[in-house]
């Protein structure tokens, strides 16, 4: 038998350990090497989206898509390339770009029906993406799963506080927030913020002091009574449309331009637009900004507006980016947070209806653009429009299917017709002024 002479093996022994703790060390001038995570200008890829969707480049903007995401991980721009890679029928790149979604966040459940034919692709990937879909569901269908999320506002404050003390490197500190901060404040760079600029010009250029201002207004005490308001609501709801799934609701610092959004991740509440109340600084804000500011105690019923968009899942293609389908949309919304909620919807927009000269007037309007993609009369012109209220489609689109729903027999149907339906020409037909599809005699 051999022998091992000790004194070598003993060597050896401090050898080896020595050069495995060396591999665990990364020297200081190596770790500097590492490349700096990047926070690209969305408005750079958006700029030539609509000219390389148009081309049929489905593919090669998917790709753009995720290269831009690499150290972003956004949900919703892996859900958008997912979509891009579906219209170029490149089906299992679709799939993949779903998982990574799903990684990153991503909760609707049933996402897959927004692109039609892919659940029938057979293999382990569409498998496995049911699989996390069928979990969500069982997830998101509870009420208990709703809440009120705040911890993207609430750790915003700290870099906040160093952009405004530092002009200078604002831009680079508010980077490190979005890369830094929780997932959500990542999808909400993708769909309000796009670039540093944006969130510089607004937070710390713009209206540094009103954000000041915020920081002691939104507090999680009230918040919490508020909360408990929406869920009584959401119950009802749940009664209603027992298909109705719950995603949590993120508190986020805003660029003072949407109150909420909903994203495949869940639903987005800019507190920023929740600031108001004798105290609040006024010199920064543009008079849009002091009148669309609101109390928090309308934030209920806000929540419950993006609620229900969380649950449509339209199918119309045809009719997708036009004055009917936009309107539908938003009023659905509307008309279905009051049904939930037992409170009336009141807004400028209703009181000018109300007058019979007002509303023959608007319905000749909306006759013509129906089938347009010009939302200029309707929807999103806030400070642009001065003959009458802004937003008027909100209010034509809640009237429109508040009376779909009275005109119907079977209620629950109604409801699924509402947020699923694959033709919003049946909504405006089935509703009390479905006589302007009729065509008018010549003259």
């Amino acid at each position: 038998m051999k022998v091992i002479n000790r004194t070598y093996y003993l060597a050896g022994l401090a050898a080896l350990a020595l050069l495995l703790y060396n591999c665990r060390q990364v020297p200081d001038d190596k770790k500097s090497l590492s490349p700096p995570k990047e926070l690209k200008d969305l408005n750079t890829v958006f700029d030539d989206y609509e000219r390389l969707e148009k081309s049929g480049k489905h593919a090669e903007l998917a790709a753009r898509l995720i290269e831009v995401n690499t150290d972003l991980q956004s949900s919703q721009i892996y859900v958008e390339a997912a979509t891009l890679y579906h219209l170029a029928n490149k089906n299992d790149s679709a799939i993949i770009m779903l998982h990574k979604a799903i990684d990153h966040g991503m909760a609707n459940p049933t996402i897959l029906r927004k692109f039609p034919g892919l659940e029938q692709v057979k293999n382990t990937r569409i498998q496995h993406l049911n699989l996390r879909l069928d979990s969500l569901g069982k997830v998101l269908h509870k009420i208990s799963n709703f809440a009120l999320e705040t911890r993207a506002i609430d750790q915003f404050w700290p870099y906040f506080k160093k952009a405004k003390a530092n002009p200078d490197s604002a831009r680079v500190i508010l980077k490190d927030y979005i890369l830094e901060g929780p997932p959500e404040i990542r999808d909400y760079y993708a769909i309000r913020y796009y670039n540093l600029d944006n969130m510089y010009g607004q937070m710390i250029n713009g209206a540094p002091e009103y954000y000041t201002y915020l920081m002691s207004h939104l507090s999680n005490d009230s918040l919490e009574g508020l909360k408990n308001k929406a869920a009584r609501a959401m119950k009802t709801f749940k009664t209603l449309y027992p298909d109705a799934v719950f995603p949590k609701v993120y508190i986020v610092p805003g660029l003072l331009n949407s109150g909420g959004t909903a994203t495949e991740m869940g639903l987005f509440i800019g507190g920023d637009m929740y600031g108001r109340s004798a105290s609040m600084p006024l010199q920064e804000l543009n008079d849009w900004q002091k009148g669309a500011i609101m109390n928090m105690e309308d934030l209920p019923q806000l929540i419950l507006h993006e609620l229900m968009h969380f649950q449509q899942n339209y199918t119309d293609r045809e009719n997708e980016d036009t004055v009917l389908y936009k309107v539908i949309e938003e009023g659905v919304c509307d008309f279905l947070s009051e049904l939930s909620s037992g409170i009336p919807i009141e807004s400028a927009q209703l009181e000018y209806l109300k007058d019979t000269s007002n509303f023959d007037n608007i319905l000749k309007e909306f006759k013509r653009d129906l089938y347009t993609e010009d939302l200029s009369l309707w929807m999103y012109n806030g400070g642009s429009i001065e003959d009458r209220p802004a937003d008027l489609g909100y209010a034509m689109g809640y009237l429109i299917t508040k009376s779909y729903y009275r005109n119907c027999s079977d209620k629950e149907q109604c409801l699924v017709d509402l947020l699923n339906t694959n033709d919003m020409t049946s909504i405006l037909k089935g509703s009390d002024y479905g006589h302007i599809l009729d065509k008018q005699p010549d003259a």
